[in-house]
């Protein structure tokens, strides 16, 4: 007799220990994808960021160029300045200056596909 109430013991083990295993395997899998994820965007944040530096180095071209005085982007009421290196890629900088010389600000906004990077200099 009791021989046959320990028959289902050994069927309920083994149903914990397959489920403990699907749940780490499950677990395990998820963090994959997020990692695989992230190693596939990353280079979009690279572009990102030198297309944010190029804004930089443009605005302090212009500034070299035009003198401090000549504040054509960037201050009220004027917008920042908005171009796409690459219009097809959608590879874009925004760059908006404020502050004159010691203090001048320029931040620079790149941007590629779903990445925004941000880059920001004073001299």
């Amino acid at each position: 007799m009791k021989k046959n109430n320990q028959k289902g013991i050994s069927l309920l083990i083994t149903l914990l220990i397959m489920t403990a295993i699907l749940s780490i395997t499950i677990g395990i899998a998820n963090l994959s994808i997020g990692e695989i994820q992230l190693s596939r965007e990353s280079p979009y944040s690279l572009v990102a960021f030198y297309a944010a530096e190029s804004g930089v180095e443009w605005a302090m071209f212009q500034d070299r160029a035009n003198g401090m005085a000549s504040q054509s982007y960037g201050n009220p009421p004027n917008p920042p300045i908005s171009y796409c290196l690459d219009s097809y890629n959608n590879i874009c900088y925004k760059v908006s200056a404020s502050g004159t010389s010691p203090s001048r600000t320029i931040q620079s906004d790149g941007s590629y596909k779903t990445t925004v990077r941000s880059v920001e200099s004073t001299y």
